[in-house]
């Protein structure tokens, strides 16, 4: 997965792109970043919410570990999944 591209490097073979989705920061659970595509497939299920493992987009905050640019003030990170 490549953040902030939506396009892989030369030689690679692009599996999907998207966005940069986590868990809400403020849920007290651990999470991961992961790379989801632009048009994901949905699995029905129950009628239950419990509100776990939502995901929502991952927004660019520029600082002290984010350049901008070539991230952009509050905007979606985009990204790849890409193979050899």
């Amino acid at each position: 997965m490549i953040p902030g591209r939506t396009n892989c490097y030369s030689g690679w073979t692009k599996e999907y792109s998207g966005y940069i989705v986590g868990q809400y920061d403020g849920h007290p659970h651990p999470t991961e970043w992961i790379c989801l595509d632009r048009r994901p497939d949905v699995v029905v299920g129950g009628k239950t919410n419990d509100n776990e493992g939502v995901l929502f987009l991952t927004e660019a905050s520029c600082g002290k570990s984010l350049e901008c640019p070539p991230y952009i003030q509050g905007r979606e990170i985009t990204c790849v999944v890409c193979s050899l």
